[in-house]
């Protein structure tokens, strides 16, 4: 009767960590879901890096072959221009119509948020000198609640490939926008360095009144044909829209390669975490495996 009782306290000492048993299955259900959740999301940075990469060699390449075209060829005129120079026309400023250029999606690092941040540090100095035209769908997020009684227009879903014919017809909208109070329009955008580099540019573009007063004093340049009022036009229209070409080509290089980077770091922490999370799933079947055999050697010795 005593080695019953004996055998019978023996068993029952040998089933006291089941809670501890039960506690290790579910870690190891849930581990391997989330081990399985983590590989996925590892598979889709990696394709969206690939993705990314693919669109970046392009738009860099954008770049290189657009990057000269038409930049500075009006301030180069204005600059060898020697009647001009010697007059020395300057303007007040009294309010800027600001136009930041943003991507329409996300995933793609800082680039959107630095733009953002540049926007709100200008306008807060003084809001009432500041107009706003929003180029992106980010920027219409973020600005659109902070100022929006400085709002004038927002354009967003901007076809891609960017080409100068979408580039004259955003900036043809873009003049639109500016009223008879509006001296200067400011381009606010992301230029491109290289893969890993892209610095916020702020771009001053003079409204149609100032320029015109400054191409009139244009002496080398004169032509009888066609007429000088069409001339003036034509060439304010070339100013802003080769302008705003430039910086909508760096803006779509530097967002495809930010996105590049950031899936190309999301994956190497995806990896990280899954290697993490293996370890740990080892460690609790390890631990199961462990409390099994304990059981199994208990129950023998009570035997």
């Amino acid at each position: 009767m005593q080695r019953l009782q004996g055998a019978t306290l023996s068993l029952w000492s040998s089933f006291t960590p089941v809670p501890q048993y039960a506690f290790a299955t579910l870690n190891l259900k849930q581990l391997k879901q989330r081990m399985k959740s983590v590989g996925s999301i590892r598979k889709i940075t990696k394709a969206m890096k690939m993705v990314a990469a693919s669109k970046m060699k392009q738009d860099v390449q954008r770049l290189e072959n657009g990057k000269h075209f038409g930049i500075r060829s009006i301030q180069d005129l204005f600059a060898n221009e020697t009647y001009l120079q010697k007059k020395q026309l300057t303007f007040k400023i009294n309010k800027t119509l600001l136009v930041p250029i943003t991507s329409d999606k996300g995933l793609c690092g800082g680039i959107n948020s630095s733009i953002i941040r540049e926007t709100r540090t200008v306008v807060r100095q003084n809001r009432n000198a500041y107009k706003l035209f929003l180029i992106g769908e980010k920027s219409l997020g973020a600005l659109q609640r902070a100022f929006p009684e400085l709002l004038t227009q927002a354009i967003t879903a901007i076809q891609t490939p960017i080409n100068f014919i979408n580039s004259s017809s955003i900036a043809h909208q873009i003049q639109l926008n500016v009223t008879d109070d509006v001296d200067q329009i400011s381009i606010i955008f992301n230029q491109f360095k290289n893969v890993v580099q892209q610095i916020v540019k702020r771009v001053d573009l003079l409204n149609r009144k100032n320029f015109i007063a400054q191409f009139r004093l244009v002496t080398k340049y004169d032509t009888a044909e066609p007429e000088k009022e069409f001339v003036q036009n034509y060439m304010y229209e070339y100013y802003v829209a080769t302008a705003f070409y430039h910086a909508m080509l760096n803006s779509l290089a530097s967002e495809t390669s930010s996105r590049m980077n950031a899936m190309e770091n999301a994956s190497k922490n995806a990896g990280e975490m899954l290697d993490k999370l293996t370890l740990e799933y080892n460690k609790v079947r390890q631990a199961k495996i462990t409390v099994e055999l304990c059981e199994i050697i208990s129950g023998a010795s009570a035997v």
